[in-house]
C-alpha cells in the first residue's frame, strides 16, 4: 500500500508485508508474484515476515478507520485476505474502466500506458509498483470525470 492524499509522502509505500508460510508452495510463479524461494520462510527470508493475522489486523484497522483503498482487482485481493471492505471505501481501477460490452477487464499495465505513454510492470512483479501505478491511474480517472 502507498499513501495518497498529497504531500511529501504521497505515493510512498507504508504497508508491504511478506506473509510467512509453513506449507510448501508448489509454484512460486515468480514472474507474476515477485516471490523467490525462501522469501516467505522464517530464517531464510531477507524480509521481515508477518503472520497472516498481523497482516489482516493492519488491513482491518485501515478499513475500520474509514480509509479508502485504491487498487486494481481489489475483489480478488480482499477475497485472498478474507476481509470485507465496504464498496464506499473501494476505488478499483479494474471496475472503474470496465466496459459493460466487454467481459475481459483492462490490464493495469495498459491503463498506465494509455494515460502516460510509459511502460510499467516490465520485469518481475512488484507490489509497490502496482500500488503506485494504480494510484496514478485512479488520479487520471478522477481528472477525466472531474471528481471521485
Amino acid at each position: 500500500m502507498v499513501r495518497a492524499g498529497g504531500g511529501a509522502l504521497h505515493g510512498v509505500p507504508f504497508v508491504d508485508d511478506y506473509v510467512e508460510t509453513t506449507r510448501p508452495i508448489a509454484d512460486l510463479a515468480t514472474q507474476y508474484s515477485g516471490i523467490h524461494a525462501g522469501d516467505l520462510t522464517v530464517g531464510t527470508s531477507p524480509y521481515k515476515l508477518s503472520t497472516m493475522k498481523e497482516a489482516y489486523k493492519k488491513l482491518r484497522l485501515l478499513v475500520d478507520c474509514g480509509c479508502i483503498i485504491i487498487g486494481h482487482g481489489l475483489k480478488h485481493d480482499f477475497r485472498v485476505c478474507n476481509i470485507v471492505v465496504p464498496a464506499a471505501q473501494q476505488r478499483d481501477t479494474m471496475v472503474l474502466f470496465q466496459s459493460p460490452q466487454h467481459i475481459r477487464p483492462i490490464a493495469l499495465r495498459f491503463l498506465y500506458w494509455f494515460f502516460y505513454q510509459k511502460h510499467v510492470q516490465t520485469g518481475e512483479h512488484s507490489s509497490v509498483e502496482d500500488a503506485q501505478t494504480a494510484l496514478k491511474v485512479f488520479e487520471s480517472y478522477r481528472r477525466c470525470v472531474g471528481g471521485d
